[in-house]
């Protein structure tokens, strides 16, 4: 055959890969006396393809595996792929919803997983085919899946076992909540996005001085129907003389006192915080610093949760925000509306923004943050460029304990089970 003039990879890369794989170029030998070497594949989301991110941090790993084969090392190089639960769940949901006009709720936990394993089945294969196709040399025969009968045996194991070492723990706490999955998550599937939003100053009258007024800021005037006091840095004295007096919530009308907090940024806004608990994280520590009443205004989905209040009830959250604006203005208490850029966390799998919301809910603790500062502060671990030491110590200074429970029909179950007495049995 002519050779051909141009270099033809579809062909020789097959080729070439298929003849390594018959070999067994990259299969492991447990009993082999080579000085051994491992990786572990981070596994990519079984819904997915792969995505420039997968193909750099992949060749990096390959390149690590051959020259360890070439060192004459023995080298597993572990493939398998993530169930993914929040999104393989939520396409089977909309796969549903579109073509046979139902939920899961409908079909039921267990006809529900049998649809999200055959979907699984069919398409959750495409990542391996792409791995191969870039050849990667992983041992083919070790391949994994996270939702593996043994493996989520181990993950049961695992968890039982952290519990008894006080580890993790259950809890009722502010949690970042998306009202599309309806589920908790983690501090690592909210993704920051810079938003142009709208910052409503209105003004709440002082109870024991009608006609007199303290002014607010803020981006979310339809939580202010949970506000439960107002909040000011006990440095600033254009409020100092307020602190310890009550205001007058507009809707529902309400007397709410007025606190100091060095939490609050004077130079933020007008210095002076609505304080709602139930729907903001620091709202929440300083509800429970000074013992505040914790009000929660939303259902789990994000529509509005107010039965006393009829024209609200139900409503979007982004509605009532527009509503509870129009309503305040109405009452000559929305002084003005200026354009506000801040940055908003949205669910990384539904694209929607995320709620901070109190729930019960299941926490790992990180058991060594000190050490984990001392390594980088003592120079074991250096970063470069350097500047982003202080970056991964800011991120430990502020570490909170992590969300490891979801909502979710998907993914590996929680081991804990209540019994229940029925009939004379449990």
């Amino acid at each position: 055959m002519e050779l051909s003039k141009a270099y033809e990879p579809q062909e020789v890369e097959k080729r070439w890969y298929e003849a390594w794989l018959e070999q067994g170029c990259f299969t492991a030998d447990p009993h082999s006396e080579k000085e051994g070497y491992s990786i572990v594949i981070p596994p990519p989301n079984v819904t997915g393809i792969l995505h420039l991110g997968h193909v750099l941090n992949n060749t990096i790993q390959d390149v690590l595996a051959r020259r360890a084969r070439q060192e004459g090392k023995e080298v597993l190089w572990l493939p398998g792929t993530d169930h993914a639960g929040i999104a393989t769940q939520t396409k089977v949901e909309r796969q549903i919803r579109d073509e046979e006009g139902t939920t899961r709720r409908d079909l039921g936990r267990e006809a529900f997983l049998e649809r999200v394993w055959n979907w699984k089945e069919k398409h959750g294969g495409i990542i391996i085919k792409q791995l191969k196709r870039l050849g990667c040399s992983c041992d083919w025969s070790r391949e994994r899946f996270t939702m593996d009968e043994d493996y989520s045996e181990w993950v049961s194991h695992v968890f039982s076992e952290l519990f008894k070492q006080g580890l993790i723990y259950r809890g009722k706490r502010m949690v970042n909540w998306c009202p599309v999955s309806l589920t908790a998550l983690s501090d690592e599937e909210v993704i920051m996005k810079a938003q142009r939003s709208k910052l409503f100053y209105m003004k709440y009258e002082v109870v024991d001085a009608p006609g007199e007024f303290i002014e607010i800021a803020t981006t979310r005037p339809e939580t202010l129907m949970g506000d439960v006091a107002v909040a000011v840095n006990p440095k600033d004295e254009r409020w100092g003389k307020y602190v310890g007096r009550t205001v007058r919530r507009p809707f529902p009308e309400a007397e709410i006192p007025v606190i100091a907090d060095e939490h609050v940024d004077p130079e933020f806004g007008t210095g002076a915080l609505k304080i709602t608990p139930a729907h903001d994280k620091a709202d929440f520590e300083i509800g429970v610093r000074n013992n505040l009443e914790i009000i929660d205004t939303l259902h789990p989905d994000g529509t509005m949760n107010l039965p006393d209040m009829p024209e609200f009830d139900g409503l979007d959250r982004f509605v009532a925000r527009r509503k509870a604006a129009a309503k305040l203005e109405e009452m000559g208490l929305l002084l003005k509306v200026e354009e506000y850029e801040n940055n908003v966390g949205y669910s990384e799998r539904a694209d929607v923004p995320i709620e901070p919301r109190i729930s019960m809910q299941w926490f790992l603790k990180y058991p060594a943050v000190d050490e984990a500062k001392a390594a980088v502060a003592d120079g074991d671990i250096s970063y470069r460029p350097e500047r982003w030491a202080k970056t991964y110590a800011h991120w430990l200074e502020n570490i909170q304990d992590w969300c490891i429970s979801r909502q979710l029909w998907w993914g590996h179950r929680i081991p804990v089970w209540c019994t229940r007495r029925t009939s004379g049995s449990t």
